[in-house]
């Protein structure tokens, strides 16, 4: 049995039956400072308000920095999975609110080069988060190719932009990196750090109209959150918004996200969390 049919039937097992309900969101950005990180953090926590089981890749291998968010110090990343013979749950940083982290870090950059043996025990650890409804992938600023990989195997993808010029003329690059590699990919936009509605959409109109016109094309509008004085204030305290201040535009916004994500009826990519492995060493050559 060659190796690509070792981790197929890894794979299938025991997940044949399994209703299709969990669902891959990469959120990503065109440039550094747009609020990234923060909405990866709080929607986390409003989908697991609303019932959901969800857990954080923290993708951004330069800038990982979901953690700290949460204000917890992780002290291992899937490189000590990989390489260090820690298991899937001695890596994993969970916050109070019961939201998994799984830290990236080198690890991901260093799946290309995992033997069978390495690539199959990542895997098995993995089936250890078959219960996950939904994996966040918080990835870095700008195009890479850990990102187009996400990009392949999500279900959805979330740019998050604000009204500045220079974040549309970034966030329409990444979109048309994507889009001219995956004309189908489900991109869907966040306008951060509006003032009010009306500039929310005559920001994503004025994106989307361009990408219609230039990429031939279509984006979706996933929604805004408002320029609110007490974001800054909860990334110093490490504590999501959500939590310190429920009440605050901001976590209004967040949640009005989440219910829409939710709302969602569609058959999804992956089963099950490992899946998404699995495709990623598919589109590493490895597992196909």
């Amino acid at each position: 049995m060659d190796q690509a049919e070792k981790l197929r039937r890894l794979v299938n097992d025991k997940t044949a039956q399994k209703k299709n309900k969990f669902r891959v969101i990469t959120v990503t950005s065109g440039k550094g400072g747009v609020g990234k990180s923060s909405f990866v953090v709080n929607l986390a926590l409003a989908l697991k308000l609303r019932g959901l089981k969800v857990a954080i890749l923290d993708a951004d291998i330069g800038m990982a920095n979901v953690d700290i968010m949460y204000g917890v110090k992780s002290k291992y990343s899937l490189f000590d999975l990989v390489f260090n013979n820690k298991n899937i749950n001695e890596i994993i940083e969970m916050t109070q609110e019961g939201i998994k982290i799984i830290p990236g870090g080198s690890g991901l950059k260093d799946i290309v080069d995992l033997n069978e043996e390495q690539r199959v025990r990542l895997i098995k650890e993995f089936e250890k988060l078959d219960d996950i409804d939904i994996l966040i992938v918080d990835t870095g600023a700008g195009v890479s190719k850990t990102i187009l990989n996400f990009v392949a195997i999500s279900d959805e993808v979330i740019v998050i932009t604000t009204p500045e010029p220079t974040a549309l003329t970034d966030a329409y690059s990444l979109i048309k990196i994507i889009k001219n590699k995956f004309q189908d990919a489900n991109i869907n936009v966040v306008i951060n750090k509006v003032r009010n509605i009306k500039e929310a959409r005559e920001t994503f109109e004025k994106l989307s109209n361009t990408v219609n016109v230039f990429l031939k094309s279509k984006i979706n509008y996933r929604g805004f959150l408002f320029e609110d004085k007490k974001v800054p204030i909860s990334i110093i305290e490490q504590r999501p918004y959500l939590i310190s201040f429920p009440k605050t535009e901001a976590s209004m916004c967040i949640m009005k996200i989440a219910s829409d994500v939710i709302g969602i009826e569609k058959e999804n990519k992956n089963n099950t969390i490992k899946d998404v492995f699995f495709k990623l060493f598919g589109r590493m050559g490895l597992g196909s």
